[in-house]
């Protein structure tokens, strides 16, 4: 007798076509998805001719600058500026204790008021002597005596005359004053000071005559270019780029180098005197093809660098590259690529596009 068995339950096939519908949206919303993500941003890697660049470190320096220096030992009395004040010449900037220097400029002119007495008195007697030897009244030898004491009292005046200029000149010294335009740098000295001759109490600069000074390797002192690229700090935007290059004639024997200068143009204020200066000049002779990138799409890990190159399907790959000088918004890639690779500028924008760099 057969038995009556039940239909086998539909689940399992239920089952199969939910998993096969699951993928197919699966895949209908990863389509849909890819099609709605906007196209990769890319460049290509550049090849331009470019000569090598050498890269130094130069310092600002003053055109025009002065250490101001006690020249009389004294003590200060009066401090008239500040650093960073902007000066004329010829302004008071400090005084020191005059007191005993302005003592001697008054005997001194007392000297000079007894001196020239003495030469009227002297000068009176001799017209009266040269009167009295016309006349035969007296002998020869009475009146060169008179004329010989006039001489003197002359040459006593001149030297009162000189003594007393000395003296002032002296007690100028206590008194210092802007030798020309500026700003105060520095300032060393303060009210009740003792100072000694050739003790340095202030310095002066003009901030409108700068140039930048930099040692360069004997060795590329014949290759240097006229012109040499600056990058200044932050805070002036505009000083030029590119400055004319001033090679020194006298060369250093125990470093090997040369120095060269780079002066600003007159009247335009840039960084303080002692300020560092990267400068970038091109050396003649040296022009190859570079490979170059954005500055933006190089990737540092660590020690590590690498730029998100596209592979035959189109999707971005990070490639360890060697980084070479930048210049600007670009850096030269050494090794890692070949020219006209598509590469990935910003790599930061990938992950806000929906791809993971």
């Amino acid at each position: 007798m057969l038995a009556n068995h039940p239909p086998p339950p539909a689940r399992p096939m239920l089952s199969r076509f939910a998993l096969l519908a699951g993928a197919g949206l699966l895949s209908a919303g990863a389509a849909l998805a890819a099609q709605a993500l906007p196209p990769l941003q890319t460049v290509q890697v550049s090849a331009l001719p470019a000569p090598d660049r050498l890269s130094i470190d130069g310092t600002v320096q003053a055109i025009r600058e002065a250490t101001l220096a006690a020249q009389v030992a004294g003590t200060v009395t009066d401090v008239e500026i500040q650093a960073g004040d902007t000066v004329r010449a010829g302004q008071v900037l400090l005084r020191l204790d005059s007191q005993e220097a302005g003592q001697a400029q008054q005997a001194a002119q007392a000297l000079i008021r007894e001196a020239d007495a003495e030469l009227a008195l002297a000068q009176a007697e001799l017209r009266r002597r040269e009167t009295l030897y016309a006349q035969r009244y007296i002998s020869q030898a009475a009146y060169q005596q008179a004329r010989a004491r006039a001489e003197t009292a002359r040459a006593q005046a001149a030297a009162r005359h000189a003594q007393a200029a000395a003296a002032q000149a002296h007690r100028g010294h206590f008194t210092i004053r802007a030798p020309h335009d500026g700003l105060i740098g520095r300032l060393d000295a303060h009210p009740g000071d003792m100072v000694m001759p050739g003790q340095p109490l202030a310095t002066l600069f003009d901030p409108g005559a700068l140039r930048i000074q930099a040692a360069v390797p004997q060795r590329h002192i014949g290759q240097l270019a006229p012109r040499a690229r600056i990058e200044w700090p932050p805070g002036f935007p505009d000083l030029p780029a590119t400055l004319p290059v001033q090679i020194l004639p006298a060369r250093d024997a125990a470093s090997l180098t040369g120095t060269i200068r780079l002066a600003l143009p007159p009247g335009m204020r840039g960084p303080a005197p002692g300020t560092p200066i990267r400068i970038g000049i091109d050396l003649d002779g040296t022009t190859r093809t570079r490979l170059w990138v954005p500055a933006g799409a190089i990737v540092r890990r660590g020690d590590l660098c690498g730029v998100y190159v596209l592979d035959a399907n189109g999707m971005p790959r990070l490639r360890q590259v060697r980084p070479g000088p930048r210049d600007g918004d670009r850096i030269e890639v050494l090794t890692g690529l070949a020219a006209g690779e598509a590469i990935v500028p910003e790599p930061g924008r990938m992950s806000l596009e929906g791809r993971k760099p």
